[in-house]
């Protein structure tokens, strides 16, 4: 039996509809991707041209100053009047990443009052990190005049709500 060349040719043109409607729909996701990067990146901008140059302030894409090694202990003395809650983290953690908006919300409402900052639990932190205690992220610290006064790992805003509530 000789196919027809008419199923054939319908065939053919299905298949290069659905094609070209393929290609019509990764050419409007590229294009959204694109628009959302470039909104990304100049939100970024925004941010860190808010940080004044030269200011010990560091400038995070989030919004929360993010300590180091070399600034973590002179930032619990500057802050020792404060409840200070720091947030150490790690840049892969999916849990780290959920709590970031929490934590910038709890940082307006506790404003003069308490500090939320964050510690990248990184190569270059790696030794402070151990020598705090960190084996899980995320892991929040309290500090009341440089004293640590409480500590939990998780992300559980209840449960941090609450400590942050007993100690402020």
């Amino acid at each position: 039996m000789v196919p027809r060349p008419r199923s054939r040719q319908v065939a053919r043109a299905s298949r290069e509809e659905a094609i070209a409607n393929m290609q019509s729909y990764k050419a409007g996701l590229t294009k959204a991707l694109t628009s959302r990067e470039d909104s990304l990146r100049a939100e970024v901008a925004a941010k860190a041209a808010t940080v004044e140059e030269g200011s010990s302030e560091q400038a995070t894409t989030l919004g929360l100053r993010e300590l180091n090694k070399d600034d973590y202990y002179p930032f619990l003395k500057e802050n020792a009047d404060k409840l200070v809650i720091v947030d150490f983290y790690t840049d892969w953690c999916g849990p780290c990443k959920l709590m970031v908006p929490i934590l910038e919300e709890l940082a307006r409402e506790l404003k003069g009052r308490a500090e939320i900052v964050k510690f990248n639990c990184n190569k270059n932190n790696k030794e402070l990190g151990v020598s705090l205690g960190i084996k899980v992220a995320p892991t929040f610290h309290l500090y009341r005049a440089e004293k640590q006064v409480a500590m939990m790992t998780g992300a559980k805003i209840d449960e941090l709500r609450e400590l942050i509530d007993k100690h402020i």
